[in-house]
Parts: structure tokens; C-alpha cells; sequence
């Protein structure tokens, strides 16, 4: 063929080989010996014979039987060839032992690149990865080629610089594991003397012209980014729309798809932390990884081509490697893009910096909920235009009039945590009927028994006896230290004039006095249970005059404060 030859890998005989799509070149073979060669697209067929001379188009995947012609105790010798690519960058060639990686298949393709599958031979990385290769013609013109590599640097950029950049203090692990990581770029080196944040100020000025740009280190063959392989299958395909690849057996359920909308909303919030807009946030750029046996599968996102900054001064930018063109036509369709970047006028995002993803997330549950990509179409219409809305224009159980919210203005639509609290279910109120217990009766408190048989009246005489007889001890500590210390005041005779404190004393002392008195002048006219005397003994003690005053304990309150010598008994009251 006239093409330059293509990468081929070898795989054991009778192995069954992946299924790939068809190859965009034309690889053919030629029979140059003398017993023929077999030939069969599938091991097990009838093989169909290439003579000498001979030449046959080999496709996707071809079997070759050597030779065709043999004795029957010669073995055949049975050899599988796969058609995986063109001009497959540093790929390793077993007789020459060049190059670092064995391509193993075509993974997928998209607008800025084709992802295939290989391994390292040299043992740097031990895993299986994903290497992205930039989709343009090797005939491109130069400043062609440079745009592209910078867009396929830039992607790998981000991961590498922010999202999955352990040393910045915005990141974070379970959020970042929510993407696929870049491991290596290949692109070439842009600008050596400037980082990241000034290289793009400078190739991503709207009037920087790429055609004029000359830098040897920047231009390469074919540049390319290795990345994380994440094995599985994208939510395109699980949903039966892979072009005609059976959906997922079984289906997504209801609570899998709100498990899965919560992880986008999570790994949006993630990407607005860091001043990002992913502006392709759609089925065919998220992966589902994990999902087997009854096991719940988890979300990464793949590609983060259209990823830009959110700057004010990339809202209006017309550079080629900033602006994308989402004109639609009555095949191609760009549901995710919002409205306002469809315009004749050049937008490339509104504010604020999750208005373009909350809307393309809105049409993504619109999509797992309809299970239909032009029923959603058709809801979001709807939702957007403010038409009348229908049942079924609900997602994921989140109300149309939210709904409404993330597909309108970009100004009114909500953040992502507002959407994670959205599709939480609200709280059912549980009514719990206990029986009542039946409450028990007053008791009256009970009283502690009468001693020798009094009532009572004396049994709270006795109580109030007692009370005084603390607050006694209580005052006579305190009137004995202010005696101690000379408390009062020198007065005429050589005695000392009472304290505040101890005219207070000695006026409770008057008053007990008087109330004992009155009752033994009742119990006296028999009023009360029983007769009682009492006797007033005193005596002169260094010129003070003690009272019995009918307690067991002495008080300070009796002590008469005056001159040394004894006053004369008249001077008090009769007991």
C-alpha cells in the first residue's frame, strides 16, 4: 500500500481479538511463496487460499494460515494481524527493539484526538495506559498542527497543574479521582522560560498567529499524552446509543443514576473551585468503572479538550484555540451548549462559572431519565422556552420548575451543591404512637413521727428550735472573733459600745425572750398540753451579766455589754 506501514501486534494463536472499528487506511498483503497462504477474518472459518502473487486487503482483523499448502505431519504455523493505527507515535518494534510502547487497540476517537490502548515496554510505568494521539493530517499545514498540540498540552496541563496537583491547596483526593489523570506530555516544550499561567496569556491572545510561530523544541511528528486507563465502558454506550451496542443487562436503576448524578455534581463543583469550565460535559466524555454483580459502578470523566479558564477576558475571545463552534445543523446537534454561546455574536461563556455545566448537566439527567437523546431534546426545549410543562418533564426526581432553573437564564441558574441538595430526597416525617401510661397519684409527702406523742404545732416549734440553735453557734463564732479583735468602740465607764452585729443579736435574744414568756403565762392558765417553769439564773462574770434565756446552749446574744462592774438587775426586763 502506498501508506507508510502501520503498527501491527501479534496475539497467540486461537486468542480472539478485540473488536475495533474499520481502519481509515487500506493495508494489503501479497503472497510471494510457493505453497499459498491461508486467509480468514475469523479463526474457525474455511480458510480461503492466496496464491503466489496475489494481493488481498487485510481490514480490521485478519487470520493468516502458513502455508496453505502442506504434508499432513508438517504443522501450520497460524498468525493474527491487527490493524491499529497510523503513524502511531514511539511505538516499539521487536526486531529493531525501538520504541516505548506496544499498541494493543483503538480505545476511541473524538474531535481533538484517538485514545488507544498500550503498554510500556521499558517497565517506567508498570500498568496498562491510554495514549491520546492528536487528530490531525500529517499534511496539515504547520500552524494547523501547532494549534492542536497546544490544545492537547493544555488538557494535560490542567490535570497536572491543578486537578490532580497533590501539592495545591485546593485539592483533593476523593474529588479528583472523579477524572482520569494525565501521566505525561508529550507535546513538546512551549515556552521554557514562562510557567503554565504565562504560557497561556501568550498562546491564547486572540491576536497571537500561529502560522508565524517558530519554536523546533514545540513542533513534533505527533504529539501525544499518556493517561490513566479506565476500564469500562462511557455512559453513551451503557445507555444503548453506542451506534448500535447493546445498553447495560441490566438497565441503569433509578437509584444508580442518582447515585451517578451526585459524582457529576461533585466533580463539577470540583472544577469550578479551580476557576475551570469543562464546556463538553456529555455522555460520551464519562465513563462508568466498576460496575459487576449487583455492584454500583462509579463515574470518571475522560477529556478535558474544551476545558478552559474563566476569565473575563476569555468570554469574548475569537482564538482559534478558545472558541468552539456550536452552530448546529438539522444532523449534528450540541444539546449540552447553552443558548447563549449559540448566538451569531462570539461568547464563549457566561457568568457566572458554573452557568454553562449546570445547563449541560440539566440536559444529561433529562437524557438518563428519558432514556431517549431526542425526548430530552425535546424536554429541554420545553423547560427553556417556559412552554407549558408536561408529567414527564421531571429527571432524576428533581421538579421541573428546578429544572427550569438550570436550563433558563444564566444569571438564575443554581450552583452545583444547590443541584447535590436537589436530588435529595426530602425527609419523611414517621408518626410513632406510644400508649399512654397511666399517671400516677399525688402522694402527699410524709411526715417524719411525732416524738412522744406531741402534735404538730410542737413538732414545728422544734424545727424552728433547732434553726435557731445553729444560727446561735454560726453568731457566736463570728462575736467571739470580733471580741478577739477588739471590735467597738471605747465608751465612758472602760466598757466597750455594742457593734452593729451584736445590737442585732441582741435584739433577736429580746424577742425570743418575750414570745417564751407569753407561752409559759398560757401553759401557766392551763392553755397548753402541760405546765412548765421556768427559772432565770444570773450571774456577774468580769463585769457581764449572763441570762439563761431557757436554750441548752449558751449564747453570746445574752452578754450585756456596759461597764465592768455588774449592772443592777433592774435593768432588764423580769423572765
Amino acid at each position: 500500500a502506498p501508506a507508510p506501514a502501520p503498527a501491527a501486534a501479534a496475539v497467540p494463536p486461537g486468542a480472539a481479538p478485540a473488536a475495533l472499528e474499520e481502519p481509515q487506511l487500506d493495508v494489503r498483503i501479497r503472497d510471494v511463496s510457493t505453497n499459498g497462504t491461508g486467509m480468514s477474518s475469523t479463526i474457525g472459518q474455511t480458510w480461503s487460499p492466496l496464491r503466489k502473487g496475489e494481493i488481498r486487503s487485510v481490514g480490521a482483523c485478519s487470520h493468516l494460515l502458513l502455508p496453505f499448502n502442506r504434508k499432513a505431519k508438517d504443522p501450520p504455523v497460524v498468525l493474527t494481524i491487527r490493524v491499529i493505527g497510523e503513524c502511531l507515535p514511539d511505538a516499539h518494534d521487536d526486531r529493531r527493539r525501538e520504541g516505548r510502547w506496544r499498541y494493543h487497540a483503538k480505545l476511541g476517537e473524538g474531535a481533538l484526538g484517538i485514545v488507544y490502548r498500550a503498554s510500556d515496554v521499558t517497565g517506567r510505568l508498570k500498568e496498562e495506559v491510554a495514549v491520546k494521539v492528536s487528530k490531525i493530517h500529517r499534511l496539515a499545514k504547520q500552524g494547523a498542527r501547532l494549534r492542536h498540540a497546544y490544545i492537547l498540552h493544555r488538557e494535560a496541563q490542567w490535570s497536572l497543574q491543578r486537578l490532580h496537583h497533590s501539592k495545591s491547596s485546593r485539592f483533593c483526593p476523593q474529588r479528583a479521582s472523579l477524572f482520569a489523570r494525565y501521566l505525561e506530555d508529550h507535546t513538546g516544550q512551549w515556552a521554557p522560560d514562562l510557567d503554565f499561567e504565562e504560557e497561556r496569556t501568550v498562546f491564547e491572545a486572540a491576536d497571537f498567529v500561529w502560522e508565524r510561530f517558530r519554536n523546533a523544541a514545540a513542533t513534533s511528528k505527533c504529539s501525544y499524552v499518556v493517561m490513566e486507563l479506565v476500564p469500562g465502558r462511557t455512559l453513551h454506550q451503557c445507555m444503548g446509543w453506542g451506534g448500535g451496542e447493546a445498553g447495560l443487562d441490566p438497565p441503569l436503576g433509578p437509584d444508580e443514576k442518582v447515585a451517578m448524578a451526585k459524582e457529576m455534581v461533585e466533580a463539577l463543583d470540583y472544577l469550578a473551585t479551580f476557576g475551570l469550565i469543562h464546556r463538553d460535559f456529555r455522555t460520551t466524555n464519562i465513563m462508568l468503572v466498576g460496575r459487576s454483580n449487583g455492584v454500583p459502578g462509579r463515574i470518571q470523566v475522560i477529556d478535558l479538550g474544551h476545558t478552559i479558564a474563566a476569565e473575563q477576558e476569555q468570554v469574548k475571545n475569537r482564538s482559534a484555540v478558545v472558541r468552539c463552534s456550536w452552530k448546529e445543523t438539522k444532523v449534528k446537534h450540541f444539546d449540552w451548549a447553552p443558548v447563549e454561546v449559540k448566538g451569531k455574536e462570539v461568547v464563549n461563556f457566561a457568568f457566572p462559572i458554573h452557568a454553562f455545566d449546570v445547563y449541560s448537566l440539566a440536559v444529561l439527567f433529562l437524557q438518563l431519565e428519558q432514556g431517549s437523546l431526542t425526548q430530552a431534546r425535546l424536554a429541554s426545549i420545553r423547560l427553556a422556552g417556559g412552554d407549558s410543562v408536561q408529567s414527564t418533564d421531571i429527571a432524576l426526581g428533581i421538579r421541573a420548575d428546578f429544572l427550569r432553573r438550570m436550563l433558563g437564564s444564566a444569571v438564575n441558574r443554581p450552583r452545583p451543591l444547590e443541584v447535590l441538595q436537589a436530588l435529595e430526597p426530602p425527609p419523611k416525617l414517621r408518626v410513632v404512637q406510644q400508649p399512654l401510661k397511666p399517671r400516677a397519684p399525688e402522694q402527699k409527702p410524709k411526715l417524719p413521727p411525732a416524738k412522744n406523742g406531741s402534735s404538730t404545732c410542737d413538732r414545728g416549734r422544734e424545727r424552728s428550735r433547732d434553726r435557731s440553735r445553729s444560727r446561735d453557734h454560726r453568731d457566736n463564732g463570728r462575736s467571739r472573733q470580733n471580741g478577739d479583735r477588739g471590735n467597738g468602740v471605747k465608751v465612758s465607764g472602760g466598757g466597750r459600745a455594742r457593734s452593729r452585729s451584736q445590737g442585732r443579736h441582741r435584739g433577736r435574744a429580746r424577742k425570743r425572750k418575750h414570745s417564751r414568756s407569753r407561752g409559759r403565762g398560757r401553759r401557766q392558765h392551763g392553755r397548753g398540753r402541760g405546765s412548765s417553769s421556768s427559772s432565770s439564773d444570773s450571774s456577774s462574770d468580769e463585769g457581764s451579766l449572763i441570762v439563761d434565756d431557757g436554750y441548752h446552749v449558751w449564747s453570746p446574744n445574752a452578754v450585756s455589754f456596759g461597764s465592768e462592774s455588774p449592772p443592777s438587775p433592774s435593768m432588764y426586763p423580769p423572765s
